[in-house]
């Protein structure tokens, strides 16, 4: 399963490579350089899993306000209301200020990131359902699932919503066992899958040049 998880980056990844000359919108590429990062970061982690580190939850701490400025940026330059685009700007700075934060006055880098994953779920919500909002608001798909960036708010509401219950119950369930941790492990590798699919979709929803 963690196999299965950590590959399935590679469907966006190449679906995205397969588009991009017949692609140019600030979306697409948002959306791939997006891919790639996780491609980075899934790279990175295997790496430490071979050198045979006993921990690699630091990365956690660099991953999750990278992914959220990644994320937040696709909102930014969606939404269409100054109000909205400078609110996205404010919780962004917010949330990489909390994530520096809890790295070195928090949670520590050697335990899971809990705080800032909550946080970030809940504030990627918040933009998905402002989406819907400006969707319904300023309606001009006929089939909504032609709207890469509806695809995409689908899949944040889903996958969010999921993973930031299991994350935010990791260290607690570390300290009971490790199948207690394992548990949500399990559900996030399987939201990833999920998430990565979605990503896909999204992307081959893009504009055409």
């Amino acid at each position: 399963m963690v196999e299965l998880s950590s590959y399935s980056i590679a469907v966006p990844i190449v679906a995205g490579m397969l588009l991009i000359i017949k692609r140019s919108s600030l979306l697409f590429k948002l959306l791939l350089f997006y891919c790639c990062f996780i491609l980075l970061i899934e790279g990175a982690s295997q790496l430490t899993v071979y050198m045979g580190t006993q921990s690699n939850l630091w990365l956690a701490h660099l991953y999750v306000p990278i992914q959220f400025v990644l994320l937040a940026a696709n909102y930014f330059v969606s939404f269409k209301k100054p109000l909205l685009k400078c609110g996205v700007a404010v919780v962004v700075a917010g949330l990489v200020l909390v994530s520096i934060a809890n790295a070195f006055l928090g949670e520590g880098i050697t335990q899971m990131n809990s705080i800032p994953r909550v946080l970030e779920s809940i504030l990627l919500i918040g933009m998905a359902v402002l989406y819907f909002y400006q969707t319904l608001q300023n309606f001009n798909h006929t089939y909504l699932d032609r709207d890469p960036m509806f695809v995409l708010s689908c899949g944040v509401l889903i996958y969010f919503a999921g993973t930031s219950m299991a994350y935010a119950m990791f260290n607690q369930a570390l300290a009971e066992s490790y199948d207690a941790a394992r548990i949500c492990l399990t559900i996030n590798l399987v939201l990833n899958i999920f998430f990565n699919s979605v990503l896909m979709m999204a992307l081959t929803r893009t504009p055409v040049r």
